[in-house]
């Protein structure tokens, strides 16, 4: 097909406003890295409107949050952990979940979804849900921040349309091989769903990696808390947060301000969403495209 030229200008216009709205959308990010690496000196010098990398840049401010002290260390490690048990640990049960009401003769299957439903719709509160969690003794432990995220409505219903859609004559004909029940799901209903799983394990990582809030309403161990938590103390003026900043490191030696502190923290809890996101964008964004599709 012959392009004319009221094509190729439409085109172009909508290219660089494209161009336009990533670059305004990356820059915040970029500012970031850039404020993470700059001096005081060149950060007052330049009135606090960094637009490019500086000239003169200094790790002082890593080095010091990672090397003077464990306890950024300590809550990478407790981001990680609770990240991995929440997304591999809600992944199981919510497959099983979903599995189970993908299937036309389960009894009370209507019932179950509209449940289901009902919790997305409604939760079940705040103080109701920590006088739970405090009555099991999960006060203080990663686990209060790992099971009561671990069902996801949302995610079995996903699942469940999915799963739904995979050609019933591929499970007749593993029954027809002798396969039992919970055999088609590992043999024939998972390879199938990588892509949604993908998508749904991405939402779960980056969940779990990005709360802080329930880290500063059950944990009070600050060996507990996360990376996030610590970001969120560093960034927060509010009276009674003392405890967690990293003001502290500021003047043992360096020439670095407080805000390149916590710019340097902000980017090292961002590293490993960027890290991991390549090895899921293949599955992540048909997994999204297969579940509109599918919805």
């Amino acid at each position: 097909m012959i392009k004319g030229k009221s094509d190729k200008a439409y085109q172009g216009v909508c290219a660089a406003v494209a161009i336009i709205f990533a670059l305004i959308c990356l820059y915040p990010l970029l500012y970031t890295v850039f404020l993470s690496f700059c001096t005081e000196k060149e950060w007052l010098s330049s009135s606090g409107a960094i637009w490019y990398f500086p000239k003169r840049p200094t790790g002082a401010a890593y080095v010091k949050i990672l090397g003077s002290t464990g306890v950024v260390l300590r809550a990478l490690w407790v981001s990680v952990e609770r990240t991995v048990l929440g997304t591999v640990l809600g992944l199981i049960v919510n497959v099983l979940a979903a599995y189970a009401l993908s299937r036309k003769d389960l009894p009370g299957k209507g019932v179950f979804v509209k449940i289901m439903l009902l919790t997305i719709l409604f939760s079940g509160g705040l103080i109701p849900t920590y006088l739970t969690i405090q009555s099991t003794g999960l006060i203080d432990t990663v686990w209060a921040l790992v099971i009561p995220g671990l069902f996801s409505a949302w995610n079995v219903l996903i699942l469940k349309q999915f799963m739904e859609g995979i050609p019933r004559e591929l499970e007749e004909a593993a029954e027809v091989d002798g396969v039992s029940t919970v055999g088609k799901l590992f043999y024939i209903i998972l390879p199938m769903s990588k892509a949604v799983l993908s998508a749904i394990c991405m939402f779960t990582i980056v969940g779990h990696w990005n709360n802080w809030f329930d880290v500063s309403i059950y944990i009070k161990d600050p060996k507990l808390w996360t990376l996030q938590y610590y970001v969120k103390i560093n960034f927060d003026n509010t009276a009674g947060l003392d405890q967690g900043k990293l003001d502290f490191l500021i003047g043992q030696g360096s020439a670095v301000s407080s805000i390149t502190m916590k710019m340097a923290l902000t980017v090292i809890s961002v590293v490993p969403m960027l890290v991991i996101y390549p090895f899921f964008q293949k599955y992540f964004t048909q997994g999204v495209y297969i579940g509109a599709v599918k919805g």
